[in-house]
């Protein structure tokens, strides 16, 4: 049999999260990068109701897109059930992301898909988000070295 205490230990939406002392960047990060799949599922099936022969760049966005799903579902878990991993994985994650999301944005806009201001709140809203939560976890970070270092000194 397996262990008891391994699912336990890993959860899809842990309890944990709603307490006063979760880490709010982990519990935003979370969110996002759960959001993140799903928002890279629908890519996927609107990119797929696109008429064939599909363009070179909307066939890297297919590709991209389904291997980036898996990762970002995963870093979700991860960062609601405070794993150390996260936050580096998650930075190196939107480093790479935040400029393929731009150029996707911007491919949106100039075939016209971002004439309806749903659409343009949405496709314009998650590179936003993508850029606020890479800067929050950079600057979460760094905080937590800055303080790391400093309560080392005073000793």
């Amino acid at each position: 049999m397996g262990n008891p205490t391994m699912s336990a230990k890993l959860n899809l939406f842990p309890e944990r999260r709603f307490e006063s002392n979760f880490p709010m960047v982990f519990w935003m990060a979370g969110l996002w990068f759960y959001l993140k799949s799903f928002l890279y599922f629908c890519y996927l099936y609107m990119l797929g109701l696109d008429p064939t022969p599909y363009s070179p760049v909307a066939k890297f966005e297919i590709i991209y897109f389904a291997v980036a799903l898996l990762p970002a579902f995963i870093l979700g878990i991860a960062f609601w059930n405070e794993k150390a991993f996260a936050s580096t994985i998650g930075v190196i994650y939107l480093i790479i992301d935040t400029p393929i999301l731009g150029f996707h944005v911007l491919r949106m806009a100039d075939e016209g898909y971002l004439d309806s201001g749903l659409t343009q709140f949405l496709e314009i809203g998650s590179l936003a988000m993508n850029v606020i939560v890479l800067g929050w976890l950079i600057g979460s970070r760094s905080a937590s070295k800055i303080r790391t270092t400093s309560s080392g000194k005073m000793k």
